[in-house]
């Protein structure tokens, strides 16, 4: 008696690059493209045609950023920073608001209701229509010397702001002293000098010596002990403004904002005062190990401010600070964690599970605490052989979406989905979807209310929506693995009755099937069909289909004989009209044993 087979394809989960097609799980695909699982839709349940992207901005130039801020966007394209006043309609009222940016990715970050931009070479900000370098808008004047008597001494108070060159020191006057040594030497110049706070102008000053001389002198206070001399000035250090004009990367943590990425000091993490962006003290960085590999990532998670750096012979990679209450007030210390994998590219905090690219792919890193032992996962198992050979994968960036983890290379992305996770070899792993965006080269990605905005390499600014890439047809299909059925030594031959799968109805939906053996290397395609639904504010009636349900069925008659493996492919190769599906079956006759 014929024995028969069957086979479901079902509970899909994702794709299968690390695998030959044979040994592919039943509910992932050894090759699929443009494929996703839409949760909002049917929370999971089947696969189907991404969404597709619309032109909504044409900038000119590379973008660099895309930010929002106070429903408006701000646009980093090539060296041109633009305001898009009316986004998201089509940006008629674009305004360039500098045209001197770094051409590079550009970072930023909003505090106190300013957005604050950081390129590499400005530090910026924006608020009630203006944008200005952070330098020139009146960053906090330290006061880094008070009680101080005219011949010098007195107490620190204030570090020095990297971004002001202005200074204050108060004084005590003596009602005698005409010579009041500032607490810095080789000084540029005085800009403002109050006696009991009343301006003064009449004085001399030797920069060199850092000497102000009073034509008369100041009277001694009212109050004995209170300071009633203030003197502010300017003293210039090269290079103080650009140890953070030249950071690349800006997060804010603890109510401080922290910079890092200067090729200068490849090993800092600079920081700002508590509750104030434009206060840099020239005290407050850290180095995280040597300065022999750079910064690539900083991630906020768990309490803590996670740094990653670029592999290196130490192997110290990867740092983390956390808010210390010492004497002097807050401190973030630096401390070395236990895990010697390197970041490659980028990181990011997805749903509480601190991510990072590595060489070897996506990386997962956990700790509860300051004293825990950091426990390192890998995460991209399935498509580490694609994802890691990508062209510029050192310039990988990461988004996340729809509760999806966008990783953007190469001009394609890498869906990770914790939604569906699976035990690896060494802790938990994402299930994982591939987009091909190649055809408009995107190398920016930005989610904003739920929305997920493109930038590509000449300019063009798209958003996710509707059915076709901009007028251009998405190319979506999904196969199954090469499958024998559970005999690899004996042949098979369909049931050509025995094929059905159940479709999503989606309005001017198409799939189509088509099948390969082992004794082929070419498809076949068997037959294509409507998948289409009531819906009549879009639908093409050449392509009607009278459903009343959700879902709906096809029959697919597949005629192969002595075949060892067969995978199925299901599919959509025409515009606007996409496919999902919820399973397959397959029916088949085992016949003799395989022959030489």
């Amino acid at each position: 008696m014929v024995s028969t087979v069957k086979r479901a394809y079902t509970n899909f989960r994702g794709v299968d690059f690390a695998n030959d097609a044979s040994l592919v799980d039943l509910a992932r695909s050894p090759d699929a493209l443009n494929i996703w699982k839409n949760y909002a839709d049917t929370q999971g349940s089947c696969i189907e045609t991404r969404p597709g992207y619309i032109k909504i901005g044409n900038f000119g130039n590379n973008i660099n950023g895309i930010y929002f801020y106070n429903n408006q966007a701000f646009i980093h394209s090539g060296t041109n920073l633009y305001l898009w006043s009316n986004f998201p309609t089509f940006p008629e009222e674009k305004t360039l608001l500098k045209s001197d940016m770094n051409n590079i990715r550009s970072s930023f970050v909003i505090f106190d209701d300013k957005l604050y931009i950081l390129d590499g070479k400005n530090y910026l900000v924006y608020y009630n229509g203006t944008l200005k370098k952070v330098s020139e808008d009146n960053p906090t004047i330290p006061t880094t010397t008070i009680s101080r008597k005219p011949a010098g001494g007195g107490e620190k108070l204030d570090d020095v702001n990297v971004l002001q060159p202005l200074r204050k020191n108060t004084f005590v006057g003596d009602g005698s002293s005409k010579d009041y040594y500032l607490d810095a030497q080789n000084i540029t110049n005085v800009t403002e000098v109050k006696v009991n706070n009343t301006i003064v102008t009449n004085y001399t000053v030797n920069p060199a010596s850092g000497k102000v001389t009073f034509a008369t002198a100041p009277v001694a206070p009212s109050l004995s002990g209170v300071d009633n001399v203030e003197i502010t000035f300017k003293k210039v250090i090269d290079g103080y403004a650009d140890r953070i004009n030249k950071c690349t990367k800006i997060v804010a943590f603890d109510r401080r904002v922290f910079f890092t990425g200067n090729p200068n000091y490849p090993n800092a993490v600079f920081h700002s005062k508590i509750n104030e962006p434009s206060y840099i003290s020239d005290l407050a960085y850290y180095q995280d190990g040597t300065d022999e590999s750079e910064i690539k990532a900083m991630v906020v998670g768990n309490n803590m401010l996670w740094v990653f750096k670029e592999p290196n012979q130490q192997n110290e990679t990867i740092f983390y600070h956390t808010s210390t209450l010492e004497e002097e007030g807050k401190v973030y210390p630096s401390y070395q964690g236990n895990v010697s994998t390197g970041c490659y590219a980028d990181a990011i905090n997805y749903k509480d599970d601190i991510v990072f690219l590595s060489r070897n792919g996506l990386e997962g890193i956990s700790s509860n605490d300051i004293n825990s032992k950091q426990l390192l996962s890998h995460r991209s198992s399935l498509v580490d052989n694609k994802l890691i050979n990508e062209n510029n994968f050192n310039m990988a960036m990461m988004a996340e979406w729809n509760g999806y983890l966008l990783v953007l290379v190469n001009h394609k992305i890498y869906l990770a989905d914790m939604r569906q996770m699976y035990q690896g070899t060494i802790g938990y792993e994402y299930e994982w979807y591939l987009w091909d965006l190649s055809d408009d080269k995107i190398s920016y990605i930005k989610e904003y209310k739920g929305n997920l905005y493109i930038g590509s390499e000449n300019g063009l600014i798209f958003y996710f929506h509707g059915t076709n890439d901009n007028g251009k047809t998405i190319n979506s299909y999904w196969t199954t693995p090469m499958d024998a059925f559970g005999y690899g030594n004996l042949l098979k031959t369909t049931n050509k009755r025995g094929g059905l799968a159940k479709i999503k109805t989606i309005p001017n939906g198409v799939i189509k099937v088509a099948e390969i053996t082992n004794k082929r290397e070419d498809t076949k395609e068997i037959n294509k069909y409507s998948a289409t639904g009531f819906d009549f504010g879009n639908i093409d009636f050449e392509n009607f289909s009278f459903e009343t349900e959700n879902n709906s069925y096809i029959v697919y008659k597949i005629k192969e004989k002595k075949f060892v493996e067969i995978s199925l492919k299901f599919y959509s190769d025409e515009l606007d009209k996409p496919f999902g599906l919820y399973s397959a079956i397959l029916e088949a006759f085992v016949g003799g044993y395989v022959k030489k």
